[in-house]
């Protein structure tokens, strides 16, 4: 027997959704942390942002984008706000991106997750370092960023199932 909980009233979905992404957050400074691997951990928010942008491609992913933005700047953010900013930005894009794309696949998602981690970490980068005077570029793109990426790209196909599911 399959025993699916399945809302039928949007606020209830919404509800869900929320606990959901709450449920990503607190892995992701709890349990994921065991899994740091040249102190780097993957960025469960981001990749979900990034996932429900391409498969919901409407307000639902701006509203992800924005929710977990916040969620990464109260996490520890350095300067506040550039979650949200950057985390908003990659979800529209993402939404715009969405209709020309068969994104009902996890490789399309990890392409994306790739494609802006990038930008993503580099900005996170300088808001957080280099703004207050301690940039190391070459430090900071070989033993932070690129790790970073790779390891989001790498774990969207865990991710991906779970955030499919939410998503619809």
């Amino acid at each position: 027997m399959r025993y699916d909980v399945q809302p039928k009233s949007t606020i209830a979905k919404q509800i869900l959704a929320v606990v959901v992404i709450l449920l990503i957050a607190l892995l992701q400074t709890t349990v994921i942390r065991g899994l740091e691997v040249f102190h780097v951990v993957p960025n469960l928010l981001f990749i979900t942002v990034v996932i429900v942008g391409l498969l919901r491609g409407d307000y639902c992913g701006l509203s992800v984008g924005v929710l977990c933005g916040f969620l990464l700047d109260i996490m520890g953010g350095r300067a506040v706000g550039s979650n949200t900013l950057l985390c908003t930005y990659v979800a529209y894009l993402c939404t715009r991106i969405s209709g020309s794309l068969f994104n009902r696949n996890v490789f399309v998602s990890m392409v994306f997750v790739l494609l802006f981690s990038v930008p993503y970490e580099l900005f996170i980068y300088i808001f957080n370092f280099v703004i207050w005077g301690k940039g190391a570029w070459g430090y900071a793109l070989f033993c932070k960023i690129l790790p970073a990426v790779i390891y989001n790209f790498l774990f969207t196909i865990v991710l991906y199932p779970v955030v499919r599911r939410l998503a619809e």
